[in-house]
């Protein structure tokens, strides 16, 4: 597909090759591959009690740069929780920074391209060892993004991924008779595209339906655009 490059020619590559070429998508992950960070069992909705991440734009006002979120994965390893059945998010916005705390482990993004630098105006905080807290309002608190994984039984090595805004279609389930048992699955929602502008934040919230018993544990990998 023919995409515009931010230098205004015309090339190839999709819009996130460009991107990456330009200096300007970055990413954050767990700290250790192959290790992961204990979650909680979450089974109903809180807008401060079962924060997932954190990411606040410290770019001034006057920059006009935003942050765009990209891509969400959590890989599930470990045991994995029993009883589950559809994993729930919410992504809200607030003007004014707003820092994950409690169960909170702050994270160190890199440019996804070594000729540049890594530096970026994007404070990133994970959950750790449990759900984060998300503090009282500073500012204008917005509800952009509400997603919905129908996960069935979870199985050790699922990966769960988020795109934020992507173009095409959303890949669909379908419930069968019976549940996959051993199979890891790779399962993927659409969730609303979410803008951050200088001097906001957003996080996002999760939770699974029925879950009843061992906590999850992820690994995570989380992308983002500055420009």
């Amino acid at each position: 597909m023919t995409q515009i490059l931010l230098n205004g020619q015309i090339g190839l590559q999709s819009s996130r090759q460009s991107l990456v070429a330009a200096g300007k998508m970055f990413a954050a992950t767990n700290p250790t591959p192959g290790t992961a960070v204990a979650y909680s069992l979450k089974t109903g909705f809180s807008i401060s009690a079962n924060g997932l991440f954190s990411i606040s734009n410290n770019n001034p006002v006057a920059s006009g740069i935003n942050i765009q979120l990209d891509r969400l994965k959590l890989i599930q390893t470990a045991t994995a929780p029993t009883g589950t059945l559809v994993m729930r998010s919410e992504v809200y916005t607030e003007t004014g920074i707003v820092v994950m705390t409690t169960a909170a482990l702050a994270v160190t993004p890199v440019n996804l391209n070594p000729s540049f630098s890594s530096s970026t105006q994007a404070a990133v905080t994970f959950f750790s060892a449990g759900a984060g807290t998300i503090p009282t309002a500073v500012g204008t608190r917005r509800l952009v993004g509400v997603g919905s994984l129908a996960t069935g039984v979870a199985v050790t090595h699922d990966s769960y991924t988020f795109e934020f805004g992507a173009d095409g279609q959303a890949a669909g389930t379908v419930g069968l008779t019976a549940a996959r048992a051993t199979d890891p699955a790779d399962l993927v929602t659409w969730m609303s595209p979410v803008t951050i502008a200088p001097n906001s934040t957003a996080w996002m919230n999760l939770w699974w339906v029925t879950q009843a018993a061992n906590t999850p544990s992820f690994e995570w990998e989380l992308t983002y655009s500055e420009l």
